[in-house]
């Protein structure tokens, strides 16, 4: 079982960040390689990700569902990930809140089960990879809620 978690500080007030985080366009350009991302009900979205790192290269496609909302505070999703190197299956939990003026910051924890091929690699090496991830979502994130808050 891979867990990880992290926090991270967003240039933005956390009325900002949440609508971000369930709009499909925005998320579309979160998710580092990430071609197509539908919203399929209110709390479902299933797309197409690309990933170019190594190991773990090729074509996955990704179902997720919202499984519990606070706004604009908590949430908690449930997802897979399914690939020619295996299947990733887990849910992330993250709460937003106000941090130095009107900055917001994001922590998430992330449990997930890995098989096929993937589930061979080294777990650290996993781990390096989704922190990758994860931060180059976030920093995404930050630009565009940067640019949206500027006058």
């Amino acid at each position: 079982m891979l867990k990880i978690a992290g926090s991270y500080q967003l240039e933005a007030p956390i009325e900002a960040v949440w609508p971000r985080i369930f709009d499909p366009q925005s998320l579309m350009s979160l998710i580092p390689g990430c071609q197509q991302l539908e919203q399929i009900t209110p709390d479902e979205y299933r797309g197409h990700i690309r990933v170019g790192i190594a190991a773990v290269s090729g074509a996955y496609q990704t179902y997720v569902k919202v499984i519990q909302r606070d706004p604009p505070h908590q949430c908690r999703f449930a997802g897979e990930v399914s690939g020619p190197t295996g299947i990733v299956q887990g849910d992330v939990s993250f709460t937003l809140k106000e941090v130095a003026g009107r900055n917001s910051q994001i922590d998430y924890q992330a449990q997930a089960l890995i098989t096929g091929a993937l589930a061979q690699l080294n777990s650290r090496f996993i781990e390096g990879i989704a922190r990758t991830l994860i931060n180059h979502g976030l920093a995404n994130l930050n630009k565009q809620l940067r640019a949206q808050v500027q006058p």
